[in-house]
């Protein structure tokens, strides 16, 4: 019974061992299994030595790329500032404000705007004939007439202008004709006369006449004289043909001198002797009421006025003027 018992042990052992070594044997295996899992998980993942060159390379190309980029940014910029450099926008034209006062004849005004760098004067007479400004009423009403030397004179309006340097002669005359459109228009009207004589008369009154408030004294006279059948004889349009017209005119210069000069034609001139302002275009239409035929004015800017020429002769004295050298 011991002997069997023994040996029962000696079998247990026997079979505890042999357990034993093949759980050593599954557990190598697994691990030998674990461990190629592993490995061949890895193997992605470079190893030391690849993991250098690739290392070499990323550094190589991000290098490379690197010096393009920095090399591009530097022709880039080497580019720009080599360009030359240029306005966004455009210069601005320059412009001059120019004054033109009251009594100014185109002549004048045409040295103004000389002096101002505004166009040259010849060309604006030159165009204040050639070109066609009849699509202005005012102009456009005037007709044609041989006896007239500047169509537009009488209606450049005297104010202040912004003109352009180096501008067009036409635009230049545009403006001022605009601007007597809306200032003269038909604001100023008067029996019997149209708007082309008012102006006409008003210029005389504006060049006859100082002092503003003298004004429709002045204008009486005319219109009286008008109404007489009596020349007008106002010294101002002889000095429009002599200072404004004739230094102005090739040919014959005198072509103008019996439409002009009131001492020879019988009644108001072929155009106006200047530009006018608003006093006188008002004094023109609201001449004041009088018998008044004639009127003189000393140096000093005093007024004498006369019904009778008899008058008028003992007033000249007064003012110090020569009888030859006024109304009679």
């Amino acid at each position: 019974m011991k002997q069997y018992l023994a040996m029962l042990t000696a079998l247990a052992v026997c079979f505890s061992f042999s357990a034993c070594s093949k759980s050593n044997t599954s557990s190598t295996v697994s691990s030998q299994a674990s461990s190629s899992v592993v490995s061949e998980s890895d193997s992605s993942v470079p190893d030391s030595s690849d993991s250098t060159v690739s290392s070499s390379v990323l550094s190589s190309a991000v290098s490379s790329a690197g010096a393009v980029t920095s090399q591009g940014a530097s022709s880039q910029k080497q580019n720009t500032s080599s360009a030359p450099a240029s306005s966004s926008q455009p210069e601005k034209a320059q412009t001059v404000r120019v004054v033109i006062p009251e009594g100014y004849t185109l002549s004048q005004i045409g040295d103004r705007l000389e002096a101002n760098g505004v166009c040259k004067k010849s060309e604006l007479l030159s165009t204040a004939n050639s070109y066609d400004f009849s699509y202005y009423s005012l102009i456009g009403k005037l007709g044609s007439s041989a006896s007239r030397c500047y169509k537009l004179e009488g209606y450049l309006f005297p104010d202040t202008y912004e003109f352009y340097k180096d501008m067009k002669p036409q635009d230049a005359l545009g403006k001022m004709l605009k601007n007597a459109e809306s200032r003269i228009g038909g604001n100023y009207s008067y029996s019997g006369m149209t708007t082309d004589q008012v102006v006409t008369l008003a210029s005389i009154i504006e060049k006859e006449s100082g002092n503003v408030n003298e004004m429709a004294k002045v204008s009486s006279v005319f219109h009286n004289r008008l109404k007489a059948g009596m020349k007008l004889q106002a010294d101002v349009t002889v000095i429009y043909v002599e200072k404004y017209l004739k230094p102005n005119l090739t040919g014959d210069i005198n072509r103008y001198n019996s439409y002009y000069n009131t001492r020879k034609c019988p009644a108001l001139p072929a155009g106006a002797i200047c530009n006018p302002g608003k006093a006188a275009l008002n004094a023109a239409v609201n001449p004041a009421d009088t018998d008044y035929l004639y009127f003189a004015a000393d140096a000093s800017g005093n007024y004498y006025y006369a019904k009778t020429y008899e008058e008028h002769k003992q007033n000249l004295t007064k003012a110090g003027i020569i009888e030859g050298g006024s109304m009679q």
